[in-house]
């Protein structure tokens, strides 16, 4: 299996075009947060504090809010491009070929999935590296060995909710054609289901439940408090409390339940537990359909 995976990872890199597109996108993406995104919200913190001028603090802070909704953001979609390996092997009928050796298709899926996430994983961290270095410099990085390590299994953990996510969508994928279209798809819609393209404070109703408990938001919340802890400390010490409380709502670093009470890091693990288990039950089932169906 240990081979099968690093031939999947060799064969993503190799491609140059398909992994300079992988990067190129999070460059795009970071302009677009710096241009648009960040000003919306540095203007509207500006109105709740009741000031004319934007600190560094607050500019800092805002950065690492928009860092924090990319690594989400990235997590999918670079998972989801190292796993078009499996595609175009199936296109080609390479897959056929690895059937004749004592791997089990299982085994097979396993080793795609595994290479795709490890792939998605270190795009992803790549990012969060770089957008620091250039949105708050190289010091935003010190943010602590502990707080890092947590924030990559924090990024693993998303990239393997991301996979899981889309599986079953992708027996239903046969071509390279079909899957550039679902993945465009995808990378267009992903940031308004995490809360990242627009607030959460900003919708109500459904779409705010819908955005709430996307699966990806959750994890979302956790990255933001991670990294946006000590420039939150900064921000907000003379202010009142609830000013506080409503920028951290509205823009996803707490959720919310419908009573109003907030989700703990105990909710969230456990949602996500639970949700991977189900998408890995559902991934199975689908499987088995297809190849039953497949047969007749």
């Amino acid at each position: 299996m240990i081979a099968l995976i690093k031939r999947n990872i060799k064969i993503f890199v190799r491609d140059r075009m398909a992994f300079f597109l992988s990067l190129l996108s999070v460059f795009i993406l970071l302009i677009l947060y710096k241009v648009f995104l960040g000003q919306i919200q540095i203007d509207g913190i500006k109105e709740a504090m009741g000031s004319n001028n934007a600190s560094s603090d607050v500019v800092t802070m805002v950065n690492y809010w928009l860092v924090s909704g990319l690594v989400i953001i990235t997590s999918m979609s670079s998972t989801l491009g190292a796993y078009g390996v499996s595609v175009d092997d199936r296109q080609h009928h390479r897959v056929d070929d690895f059937m004749l050796t004592p791997l089990s298709p299982i085994k097979i899926e396993i080793c795609y999935m595994i290479s795709a996430i490890l792939i998605g994983s270190l795009i992803t961290f790549l990012l969060y590296v770089i957008s620091i270095i250039v949105l708050i410099g190289g010091g935003g990085l010190l943010i602590g060995f502990m707080a890092t390590v947590k924030l990559m299994l924090l990024i693993l953990i998303s990239s393997a909710i991301s996979l899981l996510i889309v599986y079953p969508f992708m027996y239903f994928i046969k071509t390279n054609a079909q899957f550039s279209a679902f993945s465009t798809i995808i990378g267009t819609i992903i940031g308004f289901l995490t809360g990242v393209y627009i607030s959460i404070g900003s919708v109500s109703g459904p779409i705010k439940n819908i955005i709430t408990w996307f699966p990806l938001t959750p994890l979302g919340s956790l990255v933001k408090q991670l990294i946006m802890k000590d420039s939150l400390n900064l921000v907000f010490k003379h202010a009142p409390s609830q000013i506080r409380i409503n920028y951290e709502t509205d823009y996803g670093v707490l959720l919310n339940f419908p009573n109003g009470t907030h989700f703990t890091n105990i909710t969230i693990l456990k949602y996500e537990i639970i949700l991977i288990i189900f998408l890995i039950i559902l991934g199975i089932v689908i499987t088995k359909l297809v190849k039953i169906n497949g047969r007749k």
